[in-house]
């Protein structure tokens, strides 16, 4: 199951050629994965205040058409896979008329505790919470 965001390509996200700068694509990879996770019913604050984190291990983007200064896109974003050590979360960045995505991604993260950010198992400490996102994931 996909969760979309839209967002309008801002002028200081632009580079000197008015193309969208590659480092935005991650800043918005972000707020579609904020926002996935408060559609499971859980926020990042409420993760965290619990020892949840999830420190960013791996980041791939691919670039295949610019976008530019007030351009409309949509970012999708799923779980592509998830394991009691680890999340992976694939997106999609589609521009307004385009019917192929312009740009894809993937994020790759850990489970870790948040005093120490060593590695847990998030099944096994965190039941509940893998539990709603399994379902997100069969949806």
């Amino acid at each position: 199951m996909y969760t979309e965001i839209k967002v309008t390509v801002r002028y200081a996200e632009t580079d000197k050629m008015g193309i969208t700068h590659h480092s935005v694509y991650p800043i918005w990879y972000e707020l579609a994965r904020t926002e996935m996770i408060k559609n499971i019913g859980i926020t990042y604050t409420e993760m965290e205040n619990e020892g949840i984190m999830l420190p960013l291990s791996e980041l791939s983007c691919k670039y295949m058409i610019p976008s530019t200064y007030e351009d409309e896109l949509t970012i999708r974003v799923k779980i592509s896979k998830l394991t009691p050590a680890r999340i992976v979360f694939n997106y999609e960045t589609y521009k307004e008329g385009i019917e192929k995505p312009i740009a894809t991604g993937s994020t790759i993260h850990a489970w870790a505790d948040s005093k120490t950010l060593k590695p847990i198992n998030f099944k096994k400490h965190f039941p509940e919470y893998y539990e709603k996102i399994e379902k997100l994931i069969e949806n």
